[in-house]
């Protein structure tokens, strides 16, 4: 696996156990396999925790796979602006009230990111008040999901 481990958020738990049917799949598992020597420490879950949890129900497992998340809103800001007022300011308020003040803020400030699931329900708000325009972005980032 190809991955530079300086991009591994802080306290990240990876998986040692290679004997879990979905080990081949697993985020945590494949970063577990190629951490590199410079990396002196590691947070890792239980061997017997994992050995219990191993399959497909394991709430550890996180999907071996890219996605693509949105980094920032104040695209999206200016584009309300296009609306109807009354449509905009509707919007603005439902997309601040499905992400909460503290998640709402951390986006706009570009301290989190947009998850895949998420741009999805910012559309279906633009669809349910009948914007067929897609929602605006600041950027897009593809990397692995560690949430």
């Amino acid at each position: 696996m190809d991955f530079d481990y300086t991009q591994l958020p802080s306290g990240y738990t990876l998986c040692p156990n290679a004997e879990c049917p979905r080990a081949d799949q697993c985020l945590r598992q494949a970063l577990f396999n190629d951490v590199p020597a410079s990396l002196t420490s590691i947070r890792i879950l239980s061997p017997a925790a994992t050995r219990q949890a191993a399959g497909p129900r394991c709430p550890h497992f996180r999907a071996l796979e890219m996605r693509r998340f949105a980094r920032g809103i104040d695209a999206l800001l200016v584009q309300l602006r296009t609306f109807p007022y009354n449509d905009s300011v509707w919007l603005k308020k439902k997309v601040y009230n499905y992400f909460g003040r503290w998640a709402y803020y951390e986006i706009k400030h570009k301290r989190r990111l947009i998850t895949p699931e998420e741009q999805a329900e910012i559309q279906r708000i633009f669809r349910s008040k009948g914007i067929s325009a897609e929602p605006a972005f600041d950027g897009y980032v593809v990397q692995y999901d560690f949430n």
